[in-house]
């Protein structure tokens, strides 16, 4: 059976604390340690100038799901870098998590005036940061004179959704903050930096990609859109129809593309392809360049051999080249 913690993010809220009470477990310095029938590891919790960051580092016994409630204001922003395989979303449906087929590395930014749940597997191993800010904070950092940019959302919409995947830079950032100890010279300035560092690196994507004039979300907007995603992973092998989507989500197919567009930064298609080409990364550890391709659904493997390099910027035969090399074997 799975343990629930319920939060709410507001003015003075201490989330170690809190998670310690609890549990019934010690706080030591910055950091809440897992009981021993949860898990092992810890969450650590540190404020930098106008933000914190939640630093999640542990292997649960237990599956876990984090309740965050609505927070009363719409000025709390959460920036979540994931590098665990689990699935996130606003409100849990009755879905098969399809936990092993989400892909490894996605970062999820949203203001808090959204139900927020994560539903953390057992017996994995479970790496992700969590910084929290505030509206007033990004808009200072990310000041720009481009019409309708991602800032332009940030700065005038009640509610937001946006999503994108870790960058080779991002999840390097992410190793060297995991790896901070008590041993790191000048830890506080190297988290401080590297929490800079990410978030630079998030909104030099989020400005490029191109926004209109954007549209307000509603919580059950994001849930609807979230739906979706979990129906375009369910089967890799073949994208489902647009009207299954329109009909699963409830949404108009103009909305549903807009708003699809707009969290995700792709279209529905677009979106599919690149999770399919995730999956074939991963596919290649233990599969030959056919195998992967046929399991993913192609039949042309000259199509599958394109779609690859233009997502991982290296033909497939080279990828798997050298993850040989890299394993040693």
């Amino acid at each position: 059976m799975a343990i629930a913690f319920e939060f709410q993010v507001k003015k003075n809220y201490h989330f170690i604390t809190a998670f310690a009470k609890h549990f019934d477990t010690i706080v030591k310095d910055d950091k809440v340690y897992l009981p021993e029938w949860l898990g092992a590891g810890h969450i650590q919790q540190i404020y930098l100038d106008g933000m914190a960051m939640f630093i999640h580092n542990y292997k649960l016994k237990e599956e876990l799901i984090l309740k965050r409630q609505p927070s009363a204001t719409n000025e709390s922003v959460t920036i979540k870098f994931d590098r665990s395989n689990y699935l996130s979303k606003y409100s849990q449906q009755d879905h098969d998590p399809f936990s092993d087929r989400l892909p490894n590395f996605d970062v999820e930014m949203a203001t808090c005036n959204f139900y927020a749940e994560l539903k953390i597997p057992a017996n994995k191993q479970i790496n992700f940061l969590i910084i929290g800010t505030s509206r007033r904070y990004l808009i200072e950092l990310l000041k720009s004179e481009k019409p309708y940019t991602v800032l332009d959302l940030v700065q005038t919409h009640p509610s937001f959704v946006r999503h994108s995947t870790i960058t080779p830079e991002m999840d390097h950032m992410l190793k060297q903050i995991i790896q901070v100890n008590s041993t790191t010279d000048l830890p506080m300035l190297l988290f401080k930096i590297k929490a800079y560092e990410l978030i630079y690196h998030l909104f030099k994507g989020l400005f490029k990609r191109s926004i209109k004039v954007p549209v307000d979300i509603k919580r059950e907007d994001a849930e609807k859109i979230y739906l979706v995603r979990i129906a375009l992973l369910r089967d890799l092998k073949s994208c489902p129809k647009l009207p299954e989507l329109v009909e699963l989500s409830g949404l108009g197919l103009t909305k549903l593309k807009k708003l699809f567009g707009q969290i995700f930064g792709q279209s529905i298609h677009s979106y599919y392809q690149t999770l399919r080409m995730m999956e074939a990364g991963s596919l290649l550890n233990h599969l030959s360049v056919s195998e992967t391709g046929y399991a993913l659904g192609f039949t042309n493997l000259s199509h599958f051999t394109r779609l690859f390099e233009k997502h991982h910027q290296i033909k497939p035969k080279h990828f798997k080249d050298r993850l040989i090399r890299e394993s040693g074997a």
